[in-house]
């Protein structure tokens, strides 16, 4: 079951979307508010798995749902967020918190009670996962199972994604962004085609350009360490290095 945090700053709209979201049998909790500042301190107080905001919010509100999604996901970057909105030219700009999916109005109930049930159902079977340290891996008619602690780095590299393990190299279907919900925190996403598993990381090696590479204990290939991801990086697995 998921707790869900719903901002919308239209009193009608927003009791219709709760109402929406708590008749569906997987919605634990719906965390309702018209106010950004809100929005940011019940995400902080309750950790909603589940993020839905409209994008166009009132004048009197010195921030848009965008920007509320930004700080929300600096908090707690594994939230799926869920955005609501008449208009799809946010698309790009939205790409900085990696939303799971748009809604646009006119709302069709039957299309929330989808994406509500279809990530409540990733959310269990990522739990599943990380509880037996296993990750099933599709390619073709192939089945991988791989365990997280073998894996020092996934590569999204032209079409397929590369995940380098101590047992070889693996081809397969799923995207870096779902690999980066399904492993969770030992896992981090340092540039747009390489997510690495922290405990393996022995070094970083600066390059020109302030880019970097990143190696690995008992592994002879790299990673690649986004500029845009150092700071990041230092604070989080710098600890870690060997």
């Amino acid at each position: 079951m998921v707790n869900i945090l719903l901002l919308e700053d239209e009193p009608y709209t927003r009791k219709f979307f709760k109402q929406l979201l708590i008749s569906n049998p997987l919605t634990k909790n719906v965390y309702d508010t018209s106010s950004c500042k809100e929005a940011i301190e019940l995400a902080k107080d309750n950790k909603p798995e589940i993020a839905m905001l409209d994008i166009e919010l009132g004048a009197n509100e010195s921030m848009n749902g965008l920007e509320v999604a930004k700080i929300i996901y600096n908090l707690l970057p594994n939230t799926f967020f869920v955005f609501v909105t008449g208009y799809t030219k946010y698309a790009v700009d939205s790409f900085a918190v990696h939303p799971f999916d748009y809604i646009i109005k006119p709302v069709n109930k039957d299309r929330i009670s989808e994406v509500i049930t279809k990530i409540a159902k990733r959310l269990n079977d990522s739990a599943i996962s990380k509880r037996a340290n296993i990750l099933t891996l599709k390619n073709k008619d192939e089945t991988y199972f791989v365990n997280t602690r073998d894996i020092f780095f996934i590569e999204r590299h032209s079409r397929d994604t590369l995940v380098h393990t101590k047992h070889g190299v693996f081809t397969v279907n799923e995207n870096l962004s779902d690999l980066e919900i399904k492993l969770g925190n030992n896992f981090l996403r340092v540039h747009q085609s390489f997510l690495i598993n922290l405990h393996k990381v022995k070094m970083i090696k600066n390059l020109a350009n302030r880019s970097y590479d990143i190696e690995f204990v008992g592994y002879n290939k790299k990673a690649s360490l986004s500029r845009y991801k150092y700071d990041e990086f230092k604070e989080k697995f710098a600890p870690l290095l060997y």
